[in-house]
């Protein structure tokens, strides 16, 4: 692997842990406001629901992409 590949390499995965590290907070953003709510329970489970089928789909897609990308 020369060094050019190796930054590109580098930078996918930043990129990527970027990518997750703004998911984490956001989430962590979701759950304090559904604490402080009060009513923390129902809010989670209708943020669960709201997952639309869609949005599953999209998100195995995209890790069926990196999976096949890291074999």
């Amino acid at each position: 692997m020369n060094d050019t590949e190796l930054v590109e390499n580098l930078k996918e995965k930043l990129i990527a842990m970027e990518e997750r590290l703004k998911a984490i907070e956001k989430e962590q953003r979701m759950i304090r406001e559904d604490i402080l709510s009060g009513r923390a329970k129902e809010r989670m489970q209708r943020r669960m629901l709201e997952n639309t089928q869609q949005k599953s789909e999209e998100v195995k897609k995209k890790l069926d992409e990196e999976i096949r990308i890291g074999i």
